[in-house]
């Protein structure tokens, strides 16, 4: 038990490694998943010390399986994995893609298949298993061969921003197909290469796999009639509570049990019942999602990564110990990415579509991934592939899977497939303003907001809402049933009750600060509005690093808002020094000061007995020419104090006003406050909200106008703030 404990530990820890480093590479995590079990297994850990430590941490067990219970627990998640497979898997969505899907579907299906066919047949006597013969082993090749993960494309395409293009849902559906298509096929092979069908011992193979195909053929359709019917029930209660109870979940589970047990006894394979139990899920989304959540994280985390050591234990890559079976692996790896790629592109380009959009359907469809994995390991179970063909196999599950996204980058750059889609934002009008709101979470989003539309200040404006996720918060929300937490929808619809336009838009992104710094170029923006508040700034947050990468190469202004609950913002404050930075404050609150009814407050601090011969003023000639007197000076006013703390009266003044605005002058310590924790942070003590401004090279305004009215959002104080 405590070996196994220990196996599992290190498992999941060189998993998530691993898993991390590929997406820091821009690969899907299966991708570092499936290398940990190579890592793992004989062909890595295996060469350290002569295998002393692959043989404590995985010793043996006599007997035909080696490692019994990581082969139980692989095959429980193996299990499990297919019923969310089949949750996810809607036939409906395929059904309305039409007669361009069903040609790019095929083409992709069947001509690996059928090269898989005769590539097999070249091979067999060299690399055949124990049992099955020549047509079994044949069959097993050319299923290995047109396998498409659906899975691994979603996320990858989700991970990429490709959904919302035509090209990306192309390759959805036909991913969809290729998968159904591939599953009723991989069963149609194991019901005739198995021996064993309805648990008994069956003399005519022929009648036997007919058998076989007949009983899968009427579980299915009880699945889909009568099991879904049962389900709906389930649907329906869920939808009068509104969650379901651990005892109806309990009921879920013994369901997968009973239809694996099920499929497993007609003889193809346990996976398939669970997958058909998901698959006649009703697809209501709220009511799949709820079981979901109920189920993937531990099947994803826990129990898979198990199944990919276990296949990681049983591929030898010392195995390929010639020159000649290296070249039969590039062989094999070349024939499926080739066989895959071509034949989809082709077919995408013959139903309309531009060369490069049919490559990026050939590139993705090449994603093989775990499903790849759970054929080959079925066919090395079955005795119908030797070891050194499964590894063989497996290399070339794993290599096409990497050079996925690598070969649809580099048929198709991203900004290039951006233009051709549609997805280019009209160049900005002479006189309009647009703002980019970026908003990680719901407490700030209404406050972030609101700093947006203050300056914006005109009558000619645009608020952009961006949301940026990671893949990883990406597939949590997703997943997640509570839509109102979405900073977006917050923002929307705070929006629409101000009747200010607001465009959202929501990426995955790999790195946070490049695509602010992206999306703020492709809008041409005015300013970027970023949220902060204390200890979230700080050098060593994730946060903080965001903010200090966008401050260094944004194209636009800058405001960071520390938002500590703006109500009705009417008295602005702005501390000036009189060093390069504060007049970037004086343009934002320009902007600002361009609604009706704010009061602007210029806070000059001098040091005592200062030399004014040799230390101009000069503060009123820049309030002049970033704060045009031709409104009216009632509404800017001017106070002059003297200290040696130039904080102190800021803070001391900002009791008296609603937001204070402040440039990223040394003297404000801002440095150490916002990115560090100063307790003489302006940030750190102000009695009111503060934005921080930062202006790309000289500031300019233009031409003052008085816009009329703009109401503000009242914000509340964000959860736990000081």
């Amino acid at each position: 038990m405590l070996n196994l404990l220990l196996q599992i530990g290190v498992i999941i820890l060189v998993s998530r490694v691993l898993a991390w480093v590929m997406r820091f590479f821009g690969q899907p995590q299966v991708v570092g998943e499936m290398m940990a079990g190579i890592v793992l297994g004989p062909s890595v850990l295996g060469l350290l010390y002569h295998g002393v430590w692959f043989h404590m941490l995985f010793p043996a067990t006599p007997g035909p399986d080696p490692f019994p219970f990581l082969n139980m627990l692989a095959q429980i998640g193996v299990m499990f994995f297919m019923f969310l497979v089949g949750l996810e898997f809607d036939l409906n969505a395929l059904r309305d893609q039409g007669k361009p899907i069903l040609i790019t579907g095929l083409a992709s299906l069947l001509t690996p298949m059928l090269c898989g066919f005769l590539l097999s047949g070249f091979l067999y006597q060299e690399f055949h298993g124990t049992s099955g013969g020549l047509p079994i082993f044949v069959l097993f090749g050319g299923v290995a061969m047109c396998i498409t993960a659906f899975p691994v494309l979603a996320r990858i395409i989700t991970e990429h921003n490709l959904q919302k293009t035509s090209t990306g849902g192309v390759a959805l559906a036909c991913a969809a197909f290729n998968d159904a298509a591939g599953w009723c096929l991989l069963a149609l092979v194991l019901a005739i290469s198995t021996a064993v069908g309805l648990g008994k011992h069956s003399p005519d193979p022929i009648l036997h796999a007919l058998m076989t195909l007949v009983w899968s053929v009427l579980f299915a359709a009880f699945m889909f009639t009568v099991m879904r019917r049962f389900l709906r029930k389930l649907q329906e209660l869920y939808s009068t509570r509104g969650y379901l109870s651990q005892t109806v979940m309990a009921g879920i589970f013994l369901l997968i049990v009973a239809c694996s047990f099920i499929t497993q006894w007609i003889g193809i394979q346990a996976i398939f019942g669970a997958f058909l139990l998901g698959a006649a899920m009703p697809a209501e989304g709220r009511f799949v999602r709820h079981i979901s959540e109920k189920i993937e994280d531990f099947s994803l985390l826990f129990l898979l990564p198990v199944f990919f050591a276990y296949t990681g234990l049983r591929t030898e890559i010392g195995l390929l110990n010639t020159p000649h079976l290296w070249m039969v692996c590039l062989v094999v790896v070349l024939v499926a990415t080739a066989s895959k790629f071509v034949a989809s592109t082709l077919a995408a380009h013959f139903t309309g579509m531009r060369w490069r959009q049919a490559g990026v359907i050939g590139s993705l469809m090449n994603a093989r991934g775990l499903v790849e994995l759970i054929v080959l390991n079925i066919g090395l179970s079955l005795h119908v592939l030797s070891p050194q063909m499964f590894t063989i196999l497996v290399v070339m599950a794993l290599l096409t899977t990497f050079v996925t996204t690598p070969l649809m980058y580099a048929i198709y750059p991203p900004k290039a497939l951006r233009r051709d889609e549609g997805l280019d934002v009209p160049q900005a009008g002479p006189e309009e303003q647009r703002v980019l709101v970026s908003a990680s979470s719901p407490l700030t989003a209404r406050g972030l907001l609101q700093a947006g539309v203050l300056l914006l200040g005109g009558e000619s404006r645009q608020i952009y809402a961006l949301h940026l996720e990671t893949p990883e918060e990406h597939e949590v929300r997703r997943k997640s049933l509570r839509t109102g937490a979405n900073p977006l929808v917050i923002m929307q619809r705070r929006a629409v009750s101000l009747g200010i336009p607001v465009e959202a838009v929501h990426h995955v992104s790999r790195n946070i600060a490049d695509d602010i710094c992206r999306n703020a170029r492709l809008y041409s923006v005015d300013w970027i509005v970023l949220g902060g508040h204390r200890g979230l700034l700080t050098a060593s947050s994730s946060v903080g690093g965001v903010v200090q990468q966008v401050l260094e190469q944004a194209p636009a202004n800058v405001a960071i808002l520390i938002d500590k609950g703006m109500d009705n913002v009417q008295r602005v404050l702005v501390p000036y020094l009189g060093e390069v930075q504060d007049a970037g404050a004086l343009l934002a609150a320009e902007r600002i000061g361009r609604i009706l009814g704010v009061q602007i407050t210029i806070l000059h601090v001098v040091k005592p007995h200062r030399d004014t011969s040799s230390q101009p003023l000069g503060v009123r000639g820049l309030v002049d020419q970033y704060m045009p007197a031709t409104t009216g000076t009632e509404r800017v006013r001017m106070i002059v104090t003297e200290s040696d703390a130039p904080v102190e009266p800021v803070i001391a003044e900002s009791a008296n006003h609603d937001l204070v605005v402040i440039g990223m002058a040394p003297h404000w310590n801002l440095k150490q406050g916002l990115l560090g924790r100063s307790q003489s942070s302006v940030a750190e003590r102000s009695a009111c909200s503060v934005m921080i401004v930062q202006t790309v090279g000289k500031p300019v305004s233009g031409e003052r106008r008085i816009a009329p009215s703009v109401p503000t959002p009242p914000v509340s104080p964000p959860v736990g703030h000081p």
